[in-house]
């Protein structure tokens, strides 16, 4: 894959179960797990157990968050997987705005990935 090449990209065990549970029972396409997987396997897979230390702090953040003020934290996971390895978030959630990761929109995401990627590969 060309993101590869670009960047690493991490995701949580709990982030997996959730995709593969929309795949098969909300998107009711279980014949896409298989592609699921094969994505899955081009990802680092962080469990959620290595990020204890940081969960509580997240969910505390997610909760304290003025810009999205929904109160919903149940993707602390994520937020302590960035904090944890640095880095910003993929979504399409407001839901991280103000706890102080850049978060990234998919088109946003693909343009600098293609320029990065072009990059390595002067």
């Amino acid at each position: 894959m060309e993101a590869a090449l670009a960047a690493a990209l991490f995701t949580t065990d709990r982030a997996v179960e959730e995709a593969a549970r929309r795949v098969a029972l909300g998107m009711r396409r279980p014949e896409l797990l298989d592609l699921l997987t094969e994505l899955i396997d081009e990802i680092i897979v962080m469990p959620i157990a290595d990020l204890e230390t940081d969960l509580r702090d997240a969910e505390r953040s997610l909760r304290e968050a003025v810009p999205s003020r929904n109160g919903s934290v149940r993707d602390a996971h994520v937020l302590a997987l960035a904090w944890e390895i640095d880095a910003d978030i993929w979504t399409t959630d407001r839901d991280f705005a103000g706890t102080g990761v850049a978060s990234w929109s998919t088109p946003n995401l693909m343009l600098a990935l293609v320029g990065a990627a072009s990059e390595f590969q002067r």
